[in-house]
């Protein structure tokens, strides 16, 4: 009994002491995780101490001689936006950028950027900058403030040991132990200064580094945290950089002083860029420091430009009278020609300079460009609209100005300034040439513009208050930045050319990738700010394909013929008494040579799939060809004709002209066939041909132009046969006999012309138009009556016939004049500078964006192929740099549309339409 009493007790005393023991279990667990806290707590304050102990700025490493600082907050966001940033994948076009290219792509595609404790450790300020060291050489420092990793850069020797980097060396030497980047023949030295890593392109600087007896001034306008990067430039880098861009700049730079360093700040987003540049200025000539003092304001022309418009400039600095007394500063030989002008004022008009300009205008001008409109609305702000009236009144009493008021456009009436024909005759003897513009009053300013169209849409814009600030592209580009501005300029690069790319610099090629830019102007008592905000745009740029231009050799022509089948695709051209075949896919090239000139064209309308080319030499020698140049059987056919002109290929025959005024065909078998219809003369361009279908039958159409000075200048309208149709040949001129009395026609002199006429087809009509080398335009129907309004006088000496792009004729003459005619006789025209153009020259159309409207491509004299929209915008890249007539390739699924062509040095370029 006792023993089970005391087993009982055993068993009682075991689980009690089991109890004890599970209790305490978590108590000791508990303390262990508290010691751990602590002890880790202890860890953290003493990596911090050793992270705070000792610790410097970023800044204060840089000196105040430094010509150039650029601060960075935040190093991974600004590295994000950078890789994000929609414009960076076209950094490798700027030359001068071009190395930056595969440092991009490597960041992209790095998976380290990713991780959270690098983007932790890489977080930190950084801070570099341009030193002026011995012998006018500037050294690059760049300092990295790690933060609470600083305590990392006592063992980064040891880290890197696991660590292989390319070209990254360790080197002892004791107290300046650093790394060294070694690469393309430069190095960079690499160690811990306290909390910061330093880098730089001197070893001497390394050495002594140290923080800097006169660390560089702070930021104290801009806020650095606010920018993705922020930049403090010296007077002179500033100025040196500005007047690289454009030399007046330096003439007021010069009667400018800087009250200190310009500071800047760089913001990125994905599909925009934002810089603003301000500097405490001020000037010894009194007229620019009134300037500079003033505060500006919003100027009200801001918010009356239309919404269609493509570019714009409005100055709001001061009146005419303020910016002339400011101009003559820096404008040498200024005051003389004014005062020239004020005499001839006085002598002609009776009115001083103060009373026709100065005396009833304000502060704000503006000029901008209408989309579609070649010609610009420039727009005067009216403080006194009575003294305006005055003024206008005892200009047009007088023998220099006349005042026409009897355009009526869409019920308004449109005035226009006429300058008299007596005085215009005269000017024309010194090569002065003064427009009569057309003008109206909108409110408080005044509107004027060469085109009555452009003054009407601006107008009309401006009464519905469709104004451009109320648009997304607008809105984006403005960023919401204040109005206020002493001077804004917003661009678009297809049509104007802002001052600051204009010279060909690192700089201009970088801004020159962003298509649209706004840049604004003010003044705030002394500080000078200006900002400029930049957008892609949506143009259609072109990229250089990989592995060209090629090298053909030879005396290669400047014509370009080619086929595309998939990837079985050929360009052709002839290189004097040879023909190539260059294979697209591996750029392999196969010749053919011959005797005498040699001519090679695409066979149109032989083989569904096959690529098939007519060879042929001036001696009428013909060649069928395939892709590889390998004659087909039966040829070559010997036709023994002297051709007089290029051959031509429709529908599978090929067409020769001899110098006996007869055309013979010929098809795919080597068959002969005369046209029915000779001329009297030789015919120097070939005939031009045009299909027409309908749900009844379908037929073909040629038309070409016999040059004869015994029986006129006249076109043909033909079939394919030859054979002339009812009422054919016209004359390439009318005079008022033909045209009949009603008509008010001026009498045309009987002239020549050049090049092949354009059949086209409009509202189910067969048409054919001929422009003559005097500008008389005219179209003609199938029935050979004259279509009305037509014939046109285009002003300019023609070489080339005009193309239909479904819309608008386009032609240029021979001095670089565009010109979009409708067929209800609407002529606009615009100016090509530099651009000149006779019988080689080529317009070519090709919808190379695939929206339906066909862009117009022209090439001149000069090695040089310019682009254009129907609205006269230029495309993106060009002029490029060929001549005569390329070849463009349609887009194919993914793959985008491309452009071929000759260039003047023997090369065979190829492009790619973004």
């Amino acid at each position: 009994m006792d023993n089970e009493n005391n087993g009982n007790e055993n068993a009682e005393s075991d689980s009690k002491q089991k109890v004890k023991t599970n209790a305490k279990k978590p108590k000791r667990f508990f303390k262990f995780i508290l010691r751990l806290i602590c002890v880790l707590v202890v860890l953290a304050i003493i990596w911090v101490a050793f992270a705070m102990i000792g610790r410097v700025k970023a800044a204060s490493v840089i000196p105040d001689s430094a010509i150039l600082r650029v601060s960075v907050s935040n190093p991974i966001r600004l590295l994000e936006e950078i890789l994000s940033h929609e414009s960076i994948q076209d950094i490798s076009t700027v030359p001068a950028l071009a190395q930056v290219a595969p440092i991009v792509t490597m960041l992209k595609e790095t998976p380290v950027l990713k991780n959270r404790l690098v983007r932790s450790a890489a977080s930190g300020n950084i801070e570099l900058a341009l030193v002026p060291y011995a012998e006018g050489t500037n050294r690059l420092i760049a300092v990295w403030d790690l933060g609470l990793f600083s305590p990392l850069l006592r063992i980064l020797p040891t880290i890197t040991n696991f660590v292989s980097i390319p070209n990254l060396y360790y080197v002892q030497t004791g107290g300046n132990s650093r790394f060294e980047f070694r690469t393309n023949g430069m190095t960079l030295y690499i160690g811990p200064y306290r909390n910061l890593l330093f880098i730089t392109d001197s070893s001497e600087v390394y050495e002594s580094r140290s923080a800097a007896k006169n660390p560089i001034e702070a930021f104290s306008i801009i806020k650095p945290s606010s920018y993705d990067a922020a930049l403090l430039l010296s007077n002179e880098f500033i100025g040196s950089l500005l007047a690289e861009q454009d030399p007046s700049i330096a003439a007021i730079l010069s009667n400018i002083e800087f009250g200190s360093k310009v500071e800047a700040g760089l913001s990125i987003y994905q599909k925009k860029l934002e810089f603003r540049l301000a500097a405490p200025m001020s000037s010894r000539q009194p007229s620019l420091s009134r300037l500079l003092e003033q505060r500006s304001r919003a100027p009200g022309m801001a918010e009356r430009i239309p919404a269609d418009a493509q570019y714009a400039t409005i100055l709001s600095a001061a009146t005419l009278e303020e910016l002339y007394q400011t101009a003559l500063v820096f404008t040498s030989g200024l005051d003389d020609m004014l005062k020239t002008a004020e005499n001839a004022s006085r002598a002609v008009l009776g009115l001083t300079l103060d009373d026709l300009l100065f005396s009833w205008s304000g502060n704000e001008f503006a000029a901008f460009g209408i989309e579609g409109r070649p010609h610009p609305v420039y727009a005067i702000q009216i403080t006194n609209e009575r003294k305006r009236q005055e003024v206008f009144d005892k200009a047009f009493k007088s023998i220099v100005f006349n005042e026409d008021v009897r355009l009526n456009l869409d019920g308004t009436r449109i005035p226009r300034i006429e300058i008299p024909e007596f005085l215009q005759n005269l000017l024309r003897r010194w090569d002065i040439f003064i427009p009569s513009p057309y003008y109206t009053v909108y409110r408080d300013y005044f509107l004027v513009s060469e085109s009555a169209e452009a003054l009407l849409s601006s107008l009309r814009a401006m009464q519905r208050n469709d104004v451009l600030p109320k648009t997304a592209a607008w809105r984006n580009i403005a960023g919401g930045k204040t109005t206020a501005s002493a001077f804004s300029l917003y661009y678009s690069l297809d049509l104007s050319m802002p001052f600051f790319l204009r010279k060909n610099t690192a700089l201009s090629g970088f801004l020159s990738l962003y298509r649209q830019g706004l840049v604004r102007m003010g003044f705030d008592k002394g500080v000078v700010d200006i900002s400029l905000s930049l957008v892609p745009g949506s143009g259609n740029g072109v990229i250089l394909v990989n592995g060209y231009p090629l090298d053909v050799g030879g005396r290669p022509s400047n014509r370009i013929y080619g086929a595309v089948n998939g990837d079985n695709s050929r360009i052709f051209f002839a290189s004097l008494n040879s023909v190539v075949s260059v294979n697209t896919a591996d750029n392999s090239i196969n010749e053919l040579s011959g005797q005498g000139t040699q001519w090679i064209i695409l066979a149109d309308g032989i083989g569904a799939k096959a690529i098939n080319a007519w060879v042929v030499s001036d001696r009428g020698r013909v060649t069928l060809v395939d892709a590889n140049l390998e004659a087909a059987q039966g040829f070559p056919v010997l036709t023994g004709l002297r051709l007089s002109s290029p051959p031509q290929a429709f529908e599978g025959r090929l067409y020769l002209c001899d110098e006996s005024g007869k055309v013979l065909s010929i098809d795919e078998k080597g068959e002969q066939r005369d046209w029915e219809e000779s001329f009297n003369a030789a015919l120097r361009s070939p005939p031009s041909f045009l299909t027409v279908s309908s749900r009844k039958n379908t037929s073909s159409y040629a038309a070409v132009y016999e040059k004869s000075f015994l029986s006129g200048q006249r076109i043909w309208l033909l079939n394919t046969d030859g054979r002339t149709l009812p009422n054919w040949p016209a004359p390439i001129a009318v005079t008022v006999s033909e045209l009949g009395e009603e008509d008010e026609e001026e009498n045309i002199e009987d002239g020549i012309g050049f090049g092949s006429p354009l059949l086209f087809a409009h509202d189910n009509r067969v048409l054919i138009a001929f422009v003559n080398q005097s500008g008389q335009l005219l179209i003609y129907d199938e029935n050979a009556v004259l279509v009305k309004p037509f014939p046109l006088n285009l002003d300019g000496i023609f070489y080339i016939q005009p193309v239909f792009d479904g819309e608008y004729l386009w032609l240029v003459s021979s001095d670089g004049k565009f010109f979009r005619v409708s067929l209800d006789g609407d002529i606009l025209s615009q100016n090509i500078s530099g651009f000149s153009v006779k019988e080689e020259g080529y317009i070519t159309l090709f919808d190379c964006d695939g929206d339906k409207a066909p862009e117009i491509f022209i090439t001149g004299e000069g090695n040089a192929l310019y682009a254009y929209t129907r609205s006269f915008r230029s495309l993106e890249d060009f002029p490029l740099p060929v001549w005569g007539k390329p070849f463009f390739v349609p887009s194919q699924g993914s793959k985008k549309a491309e452009v071929f062509g000759m260039g003047m040095d023997r090369r065979l370029y190829r492009w790619q339409f973004k």
